[in-house]
């Protein structure tokens, strides 16, 4: 008896295991169909998305700014005199390449999402006719078995055949049409 709860124990981390790497494999598959550029955004982009990144460029801006009043104050010619035409240009400059940024990591990561979710209807749709054929395969068994009363059951035979998810979304179709309008 210790040696099949031993089994037992084993089986669900095997599977577990199994699912992760199976799940790490499509992330590392992903990754690699990532050219060089990619990645370098990806990673710039992750290292601006940190809150330090923030206040150190914070910081650079308002320490660009003080050294130009304090070198004006003390009769210093400012490289860039109020009102900071050059800090003006260079922080629109990095707001558009960090926006060209972020949309390419996004991009990236939607190819990402719009597998995933591929995977996901998959899977549900392929779920949803196992679980069909178990319960046609259970009616069968209840109507073959004569230990259990036969009976008519119309629900289990509805929920023996599995639906078709184009008509089922003709009609999520249908019903959000006549809710828009």
């Amino acid at each position: 008896m210790a040696r099949s709860a031993t089994m037992a124990d084993d089986t669900p981390k095997k599977h577990v295991d199994e699912t992760i790497e199976a799940l790490a494999a499509i992330y590392e598959a992903h990754n690699a169909e990532a050219g060089l550029l990619q990645r370098l955004a990806d990673r710039f982009t992750g290292v601006l998305g940190q809150p330090v990144a923030t206040g150190i460029i914070l910081a650079m801006i308002l320490a660009w700014m003080a050294g130009n009043v304090v070198l004006a104050h003390i009769g210093v010619p400012a490289p860039d005199a109020f009102p900071f035409p050059s800090l003006e240009i260079s922080t629109t400059i990095a707001a558009l390449l960090v926006a060209l940024l972020i949309l390419t990591t996004q991009r990236h990561e939607d190819v990402l999402a719009e597998k995933r979710a591929r995977l996901t209807l998959q899977i549900a749709v392929l779920s949803e006719k196992k679980i069909a054929k178990v319960i046609e395969l259970l009616e069968d068994q209840r109507r073959d078995n004569p230990l259990l009363s036969s009976r008519l059951d119309a629900e289990a035979n509805s929920m023996a055949n599995a639906t078709d998810p184009q008509a089922n979304l003709a009609k999520l179709d249908e019903t959000e049409d006549r809710k828009g309008t």
